[in-house]
């Protein structure tokens, strides 16, 4: 072979040619396998969504079957479960109208409860609040004494009748809220987050004027106003042997039977767990009421689920 052949530069390009061609292509099946993966994981992440949102509605059904079978029962704190072959759910009904509404609640119970918590300042800013909501402040017998004459009209601040001639019905503000959730309390001034975290535990937006004797907990009857132990602990053991009336509420409790009420209905907050085979796991919230005499067996009033799925912790 002559000396010019070995220095010719075209030898060896077919070669090479070949080598890059198989690393392109090597790189190009990587890619293609990863995209796949990614796609696959997708998919299964929204068929986690979709069975867990299966699972959510099952739970809210069997909750909802739970508090109709109550009747006029209290609803004390109660679990349920289901399980289906793509996972299991676990709710936890208890009783929103045992809690203190901060759309209904006078002044003097909203100072109670910061004194309980320890909210700087209670009594200015629990008059904050109900200036904000009603624009007015009133005491609780000033409220009961005026409304049955002229309910107000939350918008205007006239009296029902002007309600009336604008087409309003005359006890519209019983359906009003100012507050949709009590998280809005914190645009209240002197009401910080810290402290609406405080007072959540006490609190709803889907209870009524007064808290329920049959179902408040021992810590939402201490921060109502002129309550002490010993009434606490004579209305539990009153509550364990029968249901209370209410004369008998006003016997055990005295004054502090004015923010305190026998009901014979509920409105449950369920909390929901889910948990799927594949070890997804989620959780949620809901308020629900049943109506039995309407076009559906329950209403859902509120619906809030968890934004971040949590990994499954282990057995119900």
């Amino acid at each position: 072979m002559s000396e010019m052949a070995l220095r010719d530069p075209r030898r060896g390009v077919v070669l090479v040619g070949v080598l890059w061609t198989i690393a392109f292509l090597s790189a190009l099946a990587m890619a293609t396998a990863t995209s796949f993966r990614g796609f696959a994981g997708v998919l299964a992440i929204d068929r986690d969504r979709v069975q867990a949102d299966a699972l959510f509605t099952a739970g809210l059904e069997a909750s909802a079957d739970l508090l109709s079978k109550y009747g006029e029962r209290p609803l004390a704190p109660v679990e349920t479960r289901l399980a289906l072959s793509t996972g299991a759910v676990r709710a936890q009904l208890g009783d929103e109208l045992g809690k203190i509404d901060i759309n209904k609640a006078p002044v003097e119970v909203f100072a109670s409860l910061f004194a309980e918590v320890g909210v700087p300042n209670g009594a200015d800013v629990a008059r904050a609040i109900v200036l904000w909501r009603d624009g007015e402040i009133k005491s609780f017998e000033e409220r009961a004494a005026s409304e049955p004459e002229k309910p107000m009209s939350i918008k205007t601040g006239e009296p029902a009748i002007a309600a009336a001639r604008s087409g309003r019905p005359k006890d519209a503000r019983r359906f009003e809220q100012v507050f949709t959730n009590v998280g809005q309390l914190a645009q209240i001034p002197g009401m910080l987050p810290d402290h609406v975290l405080m007072i959540a535990p006490y609190t709803t937006v889907f209870g009524d004027e007064t808290v329920n004797a049959s179902t408040a907990a021992p810590e939402i009857l201490r921060a109502l106003p002129e309550m002490n132990e010993t009434r606490i602990e004579r209305l539990l053991d009153a509550r364990r042997s029968s249901p209370v009336d209410p004369a008998r509420i006003e016997q055990i409790l005295g004054p502090a039977g004015r923010f305190v009420k026998p009901k014979t209905n509920s409105v449950a907050r369920v909390e929901l767990t889910v948990t799927l085979a594949d070890g997804y796991r989620t959780a949620a919230e809901a308020i629900i009421v049943v109506s039995p005499n309407g076009r559906q067996p329950y209403r859902v009033l509120a619906f809030k689920q968890s934004p971040t799925p949590v990994a499954y912790g282990g057995n119900f």
